[in-house]
């Protein structure tokens, strides 16, 4: 493939720059509002439970999409894609700015389904254009960003609101996204891939099932129910017709290796906890402790510092020691975290401070070691699939975090206003039991991480047998020492 420099760079560097800048946009939209709830709020008059739809149309749109997208987009060309998405993009930052209720919606619906097509060529992108001994390392690059944008995303409005107002980060954005278009008309040639056919049968009942669950889920009264029901109908349908296609939209091969199964779930979690962390700690601050969005971005900025710190710790660390152990090790960070949150009503001020370090510290030790784990036990020929699959666990992630959070503040505080004095305490026990399924859902990823690592690989890695040798106890070294004798 041709190597043409363009404005002083060679087209693979910019075709990165591009993919990266993009991802980076892509986290922004999708966890931005999270600090900017009380102001979208008051300005809307969305109730608790309508508020909490400002980021689930957005992630239930995401989530419909990615799939069906991944198995178009690379055929008909990814440039033509991502100047589609970058410019719908742009549309729906417009319909934003609008500043009605039922805009607002929409526009979040729209940019779900956008940032989903984006995010899909964004990686075949990488992987189309890189040579395989380059690909690991541009992936990682893409990754890093969009999860900078994930936890840097609440700050940068934080500060935004406190200087303008909430829309104006949304404005901010217009002139980067069309930076982006025209470096990508730089771009002087297509990638593409072989043609196959489309599963657009399965691609429909995919999209018809997320968006059912999401909806059944956060409501679960009658209505909701019998959603449910018809979705895991459709489910069971779904999963007859997709073993008997030649290219169905999910790849049921890869969830036969447990491995990977493992290694997917625990990046749910990660983004489940993460998300509604975010979420729930940014609502307490503002309504309980009647905090500033200034000091709100403050606090929130910690996580990201920390993250991007130990993200190239980890990565490096991935070469010596298993992922699962490291990936392991961060989910236990992570759920000590939730579990402070638990109790944040009791807390002080310096501890949520500490959760806040020690919810970065599990970030950047999970990332790119899992990342490298997922996709380095599939075929090369299912990297794609495995690729958006990945994708699409965590995503759904926050999909499931935020419907849950819905659904409870719908059973505690109804179509309510947050704010009033006496809604403080529901929202605590909202907190509270978001947290405590927080901690139970982290800590069974840390174990079977853990459980993976000792069930499908027996030889020990020497760096942690030398490791615990010098922090375990005499019993468990013993134990140690006659299983490698044995």
């Amino acid at each position: 493939m041709a190597r043409s420099v363009i404005i002083g760079i060679s087209q693979s560097r910019l075709t990165l720059v591009v993919a990266a800048t993009a991802q980076l946009i892509i986290q922004l939209i999708a966890n931005m509002t999270v600090v900017a709830l009380p102001e979208i709020s008051s300005k809307l008059n969305f109730s608790a439970e309508t508020l909490m739809w400002v980021n689930l149309i957005y992630l239930m749109s995401f989530v419909a999409f990615s799939l069906p997208f991944a198995k178009i987009i690379s055929q008909y060309g990814v440039k033509k894609s991502t100047n589609a998405s970058l410019f719908l993009l742009l549309i729906s930052i417009f319909l934003t700015l609008l500043s009605n209720d039922v805009l607002f919606l929409v526009s979040r619906l729209l940019q779900g389904f956008t940032s989903a097509s984006l995010a899909i060529s964004l990686y075949v992108m990488i992987v189309e254009e890189f040579e395989d001994s380059e690909i690991g390392s541009a992936l990682g690059i893409v990754s890093s960003a969009g999860y900078v944008g994930m936890l840097i995303a609440p700050s940068f409005m934080g500060f935004v609101i406190y200087l303008f107002d909430w829309s104006t980060a949304f404005l901010i954005l217009i002139p980067i996204i069309a930076i982006l278009l025209v470096l990508l008309s730089k771009v002087d040639y297509e990638w593409t891939t072989e043609k196959r056919p489309v599963d657009n049968i399965g691609s429909l009942m995919y999209v018809v099932i997320m968006i059912l669950f999401t909806y059944g889920m956060t409501v679960l009264d009658d209505i909701g129910i019998i959603l449910l029901v018809i979705c895991l109908i459709l489910a069971v349908i779904f999963i007859k017709v997709e073993k008997s296609v030649p290219e169905p939209v999910f790849n049921f091969n890869l969830i036969r290796n447990v491995k990977y199964v493992i290694g997917n779930y625990a990046a749910m979690a990660t983004y489940f906890t993460t998300t509604i962390s975010i979420t729930s700690l940014s609502l307490h601050l503002q309504y309980v402790l009647d905090t500033t969005e200034l000091i709100v971005g403050l606090i929130l900025i910690i996580a990201p510092i920390i993250m991007i710190v130990m993200s190239g710790f980890s990565g490096r660390l991935s070469n010596r020691i298993d992922p699962r152990l490291i990936s392991g090790v961060a989910m236990m960070f992570i759920c000590l975290s939730s579990t402070i949150f638990f109790f944040i009503e009791f807390i002080p001020f310096n501890i949520i401070l500490v959760a806040c370090a020690l919810q970065g510290m599990g970030n950047g030790l999970f990332s790119a070691p899992n990342n490298k784990y997922v996709l380095t036990i599939v075929e090369e020929k299912d990297l794609p699939d495995a690729s958006s699959v990945l994708s699409t666990s965590k995503e759904f992630g926050k999909i499931l975090s935020a419907g849950i959070f819905t659904l409870i503040l719908s059973i505690f505080v109804g179509n309510r206003e947050l704010g009033p004095q006496h809604l403080d305490f529901l929202l605590i026990q909202s907190t509270n039991l978001m947290m405590f399924i927080c901690i139970l859902i982290t800590f069974s990823a840390a174990i079977l991480l853990f459980y993976s690592k000792y069930k499908y690989e027996h030889a020990p890695n020497e760096d942690v047998v030398r490791l615990f040798k010098r922090i375990a106890p005499k019993w468990v070294k013993k134990r140690m020492k006659d299983e490698l004798e044995d």
